[in-house]
């Protein structure tokens, strides 16, 4: 990961701490009856996975991506930049938000997805912003001795 030395130590820590965030999501509750936790929603999509014939196996499907990209994108970022995988995982992110409108019909619904969905949620746009402000932009990496 190509970082500005000056942002590395902040930056770090945003990016470990939505790592850590996505972790933690799995041993919170779910919903408010406490019937289901954060990793039980993961294995249930997971598995959804392997159904093909559903009508919202697209949308499954993108929701899954994104959770393999969050789980392997400590290995990945050695592979695609950092600015890459960032867009990556905003963009599930922002795929990821479709349950607020998408599960529930009113919007006083919300409160019953209750902590591991919003954790979930937000380490996604935690870790991107950390992967992408840390990543150099073009007018940064260029030197002053190649300006002249």
């Amino acid at each position: 990961m190509e970082a500005n030395p000056k942002k590395t130590p902040a930056l770090n820590r945003l990016l470990v701490g939505g790592w850590a965030m996505y972790a933690v999501s799995f041993v919170l509750p779910m919903n408010s009856d406490m019937n289901m936790w954060g990793y039980d929603a993961f294995w249930a999509y997971f598995e959804d996975f392997f159904e093909f014939e559903k009508e919202e196996y697209l949308s499954i499907l993108a929701i899954n991506l994104s959770n393999v990209v969050m789980v392997l994108s400590p290995l990945l970022l050695r592979v695609f930049g950092a600015r890459v995988l960032g867009v990556i995982l905003l963009l599930g992110g922002l795929h990821n938000a479709r349950f607020l409108w998408d599960v529930y019909d009113e919007f006083s619904d919300l409160a019953k997805l209750f902590p591991a969905y919003y954790v979930w949620w937000i380490s996604f746009f935690v870790v991107s912003c950390a992967l992408l402000t840390s990543s150099k932009s073009p007018q940064e990496s260029e030197s002053p001795a190649a300006a002249s």
